[in-house]
C-alpha cells in the first residue's frame, strides 16, 4: 500500500508538475506574442510616417514641376518683352516722335492733328505697357526663383525624413526577428500551433467574406446610433462595391511595408492600388486619405468604404456584414476581419 501511494503521489506531482510547465510555456507565449504585437504597431506607425514624407515629396516634386513651368513660360515672356522694347527704342533713335509743335506746324487741318496727338497717344500707351510688362515679369521671375529655392530645400528634407522612417522600419524588423529567434523548441512549436490556429480562423473568415460577396451581401454592421443633430450629406460613393470586390482578389497576398502591388501591400497601399482600378484616385498615406473623402458614420457604412483604427495606424476597406478587408502587419497577409473585434475604431471615409 505504501508503494502504491508512492506512485500515486508521483504520478500526481509529476502531472502537477507537466501542467505547471504547460501554463508556464503558455503565458511565455502570449508574452512573446504581446512584445510582437508591440513591435508590430511600431512598424506600423514607421511605415505610415514614411508613407506620409513620400507623400509629402510627390506634393512638392508636383509644386516644382509646376512652377518650373511657370518659370519657363515667365522667362519667355520677358525675353518677348525686351526684344519689343529694343526694336522700339532703336526705331526711336532712328526716327524720333515728332514733338506737338511739329504735329501742329506740319498738320494740314485740325482733324489730322487730332488724328496724329491720337497715334502719338498710342505708342506712348504702347511703350509704357511693354516696359511694365518686364517689370511684373521680372518680380515673377524672382518669385518663382525663391519659391522654387524653398520647394527643393523641402524636398530634400522629406527624402531624409523617409530615409529616417526607413531605417526605423528596419531596426524595428530586425528587433522583431531577434524575438523570434528565442522563441526557439518548444515555445517556438507553441507559436507555430497558434500561427496555425489563426491561418485557420483567417480561412474561416475569408470563405464567408466569399460567400457574402457571391449572394451580393452587404449588410451594415451592428453599431452604434449616429450622433444627434441633422445628419451629414454622405455622398453614394458609386462603384465603390467593386473595389470591395477587387481588394478579396488579394487575400494571402503578404504584408510589407511601403507595399501597394499584389507583390505585397501595406494597409494604405491595398487600398491606394485597389482603387485605382477602378480609376479612383486614392493617396497611399492614411492621414491623406482620412483628409481627402467624406466622413461616414459606422450605421452607414457601404462596401467600399475605407475605416480607420488606432488614430489612424492603420486601416481597411469595408466590405459588408461588419467585416473588411485589410494587410494587417508584418509577417501575415491580406484578409477580413470583423470590426467588432476591434476596440480602437476611429471613423470611415467614402471615395468619390
Amino acid at each position: 500500500m505504501a508503494a502504491v501511494a508512492t506512485a500515486v503521489l508521483g504520478a500526481a506531482a509529476t502531472e502537477a508538475l507537466a501542467q505547471t510547465e504547460v501554463e508556464r510555456r503558455r503565458a511565455e507565449v502570449q508574452r512573446i506574442q504581446g512584445d510582437l504585437a508591440a513591435i508590430d504597431a511600431q512598424v506600423e506607425d514607421a511605415a505610415n510616417a514614411y508613407n506620409g514624407a513620400r507623400y509629402r515629396l510627390g506634393e512638392i516634386q508636383s509644386d516644382i514641376r509646376s512652377n518650373q513651368r511657370t518659370l519657363n513660360t515667365t522667362e519667355r515672356a520677358l525675353a518677348r518683352a525686351r526684344v519689343r522694347l529694343a526694336d522700339r527704342l532703336r526705331g526711336l533713335y532712328v526716327a524720333p516722335n515728332p514733338t506737338i509743335t511739329e504735329v501742329l506746324l506740319t498738320s494740314a487741318s485740325l482733324t489730322e492733328v487730332t488724328d496724329r496727338m491720337d497715334l502719338l497717344e498710342q505708342v506712348g500707351r504702347k511703350d509704357g505697357q511693354v516696359v511694365r510688362t518686364i517689370r511684373v515679369n521680372r518680380i515673377r521671375l524672382k518669385r518663382a526663383r525663391a519659391q522654387l529655392r524653398i520647394d527643393r530645400a523641402g524636398a530634400q528634407r522629406e527624402v531624409a525624413a523617409a530615409e529616417a522612417e526607413r531605417r526605423v522600419v528596419l531596426g524595428l524588423l530586425r528587433r522583431r526577428q531577434a524575438v523570434l529567434d528565442q522563441a526557439k523548441g518548444k515555445l517556438g512549436e507553441a507559436l507555430e500551433v497558434e500561427r496555425r490556429r489563426r491561418a485557420r480562423e483567417d480561412e474561416a473568415q475569408r470563405q464567408l467574406a466569399l460567400e457574402r460577396q457571391r449572394a451580393g451581401g452587404g449588410a451594415t454592421p451592428t453599431a452604434p446610433s449616429a450622433p444627434s443633430g441633422p445628419a451629414p450629406v454622405i455622398p453614394a460613393g458609386a462603384g465603390n462595391a467593386e473595389a470591395a470586390r477587387i481588394a478579396l482578389q488579394f487575400l494571402g497576398v503578404p504584408y510589407r511595408w511601403g507595399g501597394a502591388s499584389p507583390s505585397g501591400f501595406d494597409c494604405s497601399g491595398l487600398c491606394s492600388y485597389v482603387y485605382a482600378k477602378i480609376g479612383k484616385s486614392v493617396p497611399h498615406y492614411t492621414g491623406a486619405i482620412w483628409n481627402a473623402f467624406p466622413k461616414v458614420p459606422r450605421d452607414q457604412l457601404q462596401p467600399g468604404d475605407m475605416v480607420f483604427f488606432r488614430g489612424l495606424g492603420h486601416m481597411g476597406m469595408y466590405i459588408g456584414g461588419g467585416q473588411f478587408v485589410h494587410s494587417p502587419r508584418t509577417g501575415d497577409v491580406v484578409k477580413v476581419s470583423s470590426l467588432s473585434d476591434r476596440s480602437d475604431y476611429v471613423g470611415a471615409v467614402r471615395p468619390t
